[in-house]
């Protein structure tokens, strides 16, 4: 019985390790999926399509109650880079500013209704992202919105929060494998964009750039 009892827990430990796994591997998808369109369209990816997508996820981090730092790692940038592209661009400023707000409101909606609060899922994306790429735990938990004791918290109630920190681990450490190697494979590595012409410039209303 004793024997069972332990092969089915190695079973069940074995599927959330391969869940897991499955998980971190697709954290890239979605650039992943971009980049395969704009082949298919016979384009190829430019830094301001690039950093146009990268704006939107720092957008999209920030309207779901990350931090400027949260932001900034959600969009694969700097900190500092955030900050300067809304010094630069007020556009950009005026929707991290509107994302934000709404982000507050959404928060204490939540909160009246006596509903969870907290981050979610774009927060462990950045947690998770963040320790693959060698950041340890607990900076990595802050830049998801996490304090150091909430984080731990989470991970001993949610096997399979435990589970993704150990995939993210994995991945971290076969890539340093292949990097030791001096090969590619495991990590995002190099890639090439043309560099479009001439500074960034908020399109007027009635204007095609």
């Amino acid at each position: 019985m004793d024997e069972e009892r332990v092969e089915r827990r190695a079973v069940v430990v074995n599927r959330l390790e391969a869940w897991a796994d499955g998980v971190v591997a697709g954290l890239d998808a979605q650039e992943d999926v971009d980049r395969s369109l704009f082949h298919a369209l016979g384009e190829r990816s430019t830094l301001r399509a690039e950093n146009a997508v990268r704006r939107a996820e720092a957008v999209r981090a920030a309207a779901l109650g990350l931090g400027p730092a949260g932001c900034a790692a959600a969009a694969g940038i700097s900190e500092r880079l955030l900050l300067n592209w809304q010094a630069r661009e007020p556009t950009f400023a005026a929707a991290m500013a509107a994302a934000a707000h709404m982000a507050a409101h959404e928060g204490e909606r939540a909160r009246l209704a006596a509903a969870p609060t907290g981050p979610g899922a774009a927060g462990l994306r950045v947690v998770l992202r963040a320790v693959r790429g060698g950041v340890a735990q607990p900076t990595a938990a802050a830049l998801g919105g996490w304090s150091e004791r909430s984080f731990l918290r989470l991970r001993r109630q949610s096997p399979e929060v435990a589970a993704l920190l150990a995939a993210a681990r994995r991945a971290r450490a076969r890539a340093r494998r292949a990097e030791r190697r001096g090969g590619a494979r495991g990590g995002r590595g190099y890639r090439l964009v043309r560099v479009d012409e001439g500074p960034f410039e908020p399109t007027r209303p009635g204007v095609d750039h």
